[in-house]
């Protein structure tokens, strides 16, 4: 390890802290130029950031959402986002994050020509385009059988899926940030990281603030209490679908058995044994519970 806490630089609170201060301001910017270089849009020059990292927020609201929001000097809106879990949706998530972000421009503007476009970053720490080898892919609105025919320029959805980056292009900046993220704090593949840290100023100067954010005794701090609060999170809403499917499968067996069908072929049709299946039946209405305590008993 790099030190003697290891951070997942992937983790949501790591990146907030990492792009969302307003000191650590020229590292987002390269960031964002890398992923706008990448896709042959207009760099940005300059931005305002809407929601800087605050380390109390994170303390003491653990459920916050930890995106980064701001706006470039050329009118831009940008949200940029980090996933660590496949949970699905994430099109439509993005889709409303970009909604949220377009929609409250309205408020303050008085017609439509003063809406200003809305770009929306996620980086993802799993495959959402498992037949796409290429790792980031944007979507825009375009004409379906012409292509070339962009209705509008304001909606632009960037996902950048680091497991596919498997080997870099040093002349690549965004190869260079996503392999960063992916291994920071690691040491192995020592010699390519050295090279990247050389090769990009900003690059080198991200790792300083992981190793700043890994010796600081408040940051350790609130990024163990944070990835505590999402295992608890995250095991409640397992638990809870666990719930939902075990009901669903005690409601599968009384219909059934309302069809005069045998316990064997409920087994069949449950995935439970014969033997599950005809304690059930004669628990009655009791047989959810039974259900739900065999299921608990597994964890």
């Amino acid at each position: 390890m790099l030190t003697d806490f290891y951070v997942k630089p992937t983790s949501d609170i790591f990146i907030k802290f990492l792009f969302g201060k307003e000191e650590h301001k020229p590292i987002l910017i390269d960031f964002i130029n890398a992923v706008m270089k990448n896709s042959g849009f207009t760099l940005i020059t300059d931005l305002v950031i809407k929601n800087p990292f605050n380390i109390q927020t994170i303390l003491n609201a653990k459920e916050t959402i930890l995106d980064i929001k701001a706006k470039s000097s050329d009118g831009r809106w940008i949200d940029i986002e980090m996933q660590n879990s496949n949970k699905g949706f994430f099109g439509e998530r993005a889709l409303h994050y970009w909604t949220d972000l377009y929609g409250d421009q309205l408020v303050t503007v008085d017609n439509y020509s003063t809406l200003c476009p809305v770009v929306c970053i996620s980086i993802l720490d799993f495959k959402m385009s498992k037949n796409v080898d290429r790792y980031h892919l944007c979507f825009m609105l375009r004409e379906k059988d012409t292509p070339e025919l962009l209705l509008t320029d304001h909606l632009s959805l960037h996902f950048l899926e680091l497991p596919k980056i498997t080997a870099y292009n040093l002349d690549k900046s965004l190869d260079n940030w996503l392999y960063y993220l992916k291994n920071e704090g690691l040491n192995r593949e020592y010699e390519t990281m050295e090279n990247i840290l050389k090769n990009n100023p900003q690059i080198a100067n991200a790792r300083e603030k992981y190793l700043s954010f890994t010796q600081d005794e408040h940051m350790r701090e609130a990024y163990n209490s944070h990835i505590r609060w999402k295992r608890d999170h995250d095991s409640a809403l397992f638990f809870a679908e666990q719930k939902g499917e075990i009901r669903e499968k005690f409601q599968t067996i009384m219909e059934l058995l309302d069809f005069n069908m045998k316990p064997e072929e409920i087994a069949r049709i449950t995935r439970l044994t014969p033997e599950k299946v005809r304690a059930v039946i004669v628990a009655g209405e009791k047989g959810l519970d039974l259900l739900l305590d065999d299921d608990a008993t597994r964890y």
